[in-house]
């Protein structure tokens, strides 16, 4: 009967994706997030806030269970669109508190399916920043690890889980520091961008601190796109002053 309900609730899911679907949103949606290799519907915002109002109550009927089998199988496709609503299949068990770290090897392969920054930054809005408020000790030694993964997307997840009211609440800058700097040489541009935006969050946390870890990293030569973006938020006379900072011979 599980099977039954998850096949019907999956290809329901794909027929109204097929029925809002054209061919000019998936070129915009390519366009948006710089990558040509991945398949999706093109979904924009508006689209997902539709879509979960039509189907959120046969979401939250599932159990966590059902949730993670449907999000392994919509993984499968390979379609960015689909991982995306894997990732919001696994937020709601994450808001209603059914994630633990008992769950955490699952994560682990879950997160290996994610292609591109859109996967991952809902991830760690929606699944591990709430984690992390339940069971910070164990987040953190699980981030620790991803921080040096091999894949993009763990790395990624290492730093931007520190990020938003995460950030501003100043409960890790030090632990930010820490796995930012373990990526500021990152060939990865998504990577680096991950690192930027931790930056600047954590910035509204504790900005002289930051500021001058920014101005450390413009010495050291740290690509542009960490830096440029950690200072986003600067203006007038204190973004000048990082900007003054150059690469040291």
């Amino acid at each position: 009967m599980s099977s039954d309900v998850l096949s019907s609730l999956s290809r329901d899911v794909i027929e109204y994706l097929d029925s809002i679907s054209d061919p000019e949103k998936v070129r915009l949606s390519k366009r948006w997030d710089k990558d040509n290799r991945y398949e999706t519907y093109g979904l924009n915002a508006a689209d997902f806030t539709a879509l979960y109002e039509t189907f959120n109550p046969r979401f939250k009927a599932l159990t966590p269970e059902q949730r993670m089998e449907l999000a392994d199988k919509w993984a499968a496709t390979g379609n960015r669109t689909l991982i995306h609503l894997g990732v919001h299949l696994l937020r709601l068990s994450a808001r209603e508190g059914s994630l633990t770290p008992a769950h955490f090897d699952y994560l682990d392969s879950f997160t290996e399916s994610f292609q591109g920054w859109g996967n991952v930054d809902t991830f760690c809005s929606g699944v591990m920043q709430p984690l992390l408020e339940e069971y910070p000790d164990e987040v953190i030694t699980l981030l620790r690890r991803w921080n040096a993964s091999p894949s993009p997307m763990k790395r990624r997840t290492s730093v931007v889980t520190f990020t938003r009211k995460t950030a501003e609440s100043g409960r890790y800058v030090d632990l930010t520091l820490e796995l930012c700097g373990n990526l500021i040489w990152d060939w990865e541009d998504l990577v680096r961008k991950g690192v930027g935006w931790a930056l600047k969050d954590t910035m509204r946390a504790d900005r002289p601190r930051v500021i001058e870890y920014v101005k450390g990293l413009r010495r050291m030569g740290v690509s542009s796109t960490v830096t440029l973006y950690a200072i986003r938020d600067l203006k007038g006379e204190e973004r000048k002053q990082v900007l003054s900072v150059k690469q040291e011979k």
